[in-house]
């Protein structure tokens, strides 16, 4: 399972060396288990060796994603949203350091987005990070950022634990982040956290569209409805 979550977490495909540094074990030890794998269908390795999630494993995520609790519950609001204001929705769990998105509603209005269901975005840079940073605990915020590999995505990213620290406090008070094409160029985002009934963040949601329609668009009423879109589904989680 350690080797299947690093050779997920990797923007690039790696080889068993870099596997087996990686996780701290022998590479014969790694490379029995990279054999078992590969065998299962749960990896993959192309001509130069480097591994890539397999087939298998993809359609367990997709199966899993089918049946995810919080996909389920908010996808008709994450709908009524996307149609309401003509612009791409997401929904976004976190999964170690970053978030990951599980859903995705295009806009009607072609936007050309890096995004797709299962893309990886990080904690800082995104509207869907930052809303889930914002929703833990403040004596805990610190610990977060420690953790985290602070690279600039753009010329707009923060990449100080000062500055995204401030950040954080500054979406905390307002209660929503905003991604000012710090995770990509030419897209802004709206974020907000969905909470369970016992106060944790169950997912993100956000709003994304070109810089241009963000500085046109209403935002009080963008936000009024992110807003319900948020509490509506908040409701139905049990």
């Amino acid at each position: 399972m350690r080797a299947l979550q690093v050779v997920s977490d990797q923007p690039h495909q790696l080889t068993i060396g870099t596997l087996a540094k990686t996780l701290a074990l022998p590479r014969p030890t790694t490379h029995r288990i990279v054999e078992a794998l590969l065998a299962e269908g749960m990896l993959v390795s192309d001509h130069l060796d480097r591994l890539g999630l397999g087939s298998r494993f993809v359609a367990l995520a997709w199966r899993s994603l089918e049946t995810s609790d919080i996909r389920a519950v908010a996808q008709p609001w994450l709908t009524q949203l996307r149609d309401a204001l003509d612009e791409t929705v997401h929904l976004a769990v976190r999964n170690g350091l970053e978030m990951v998105y599980i859903d995705k509603l295009e806009a009607h209005r072609t936007v050309r987005m890096a995004s797709r269901v299962g893309t990886r975005v990080s904690l800082y840079s995104s509207s869907v990070g930052k809303a889930w940073l914002a929703a833990q605990p403040a004596d805990a915020l610190d610990g977060w950022l420690e953790q985290l590999e602070l690279k600039p995505f753009t010329q707009h990213t923060r990449i100080t634990r000062d500055a995204i620290h401030t950040e954080i406090d500054v979406t905390r008070q307002r209660g929503y982040a905003i991604d000012d094409q710090e995770n990509e160029l030419d897209i802004c985002c709206y974020g907000s956290a969905i909470l369970d009934p016992r106060g944790a963040v169950a997912g993100c949601i956000s709003v994304s569209m070109p810089t241009y329609r963000f500085v046109e668009k209403d935002q009080v009423a963008t936000l009024a409805l992110i807003q319900n879109c948020v509490s509506q589904i908040q409701q139905r989680l049990i």
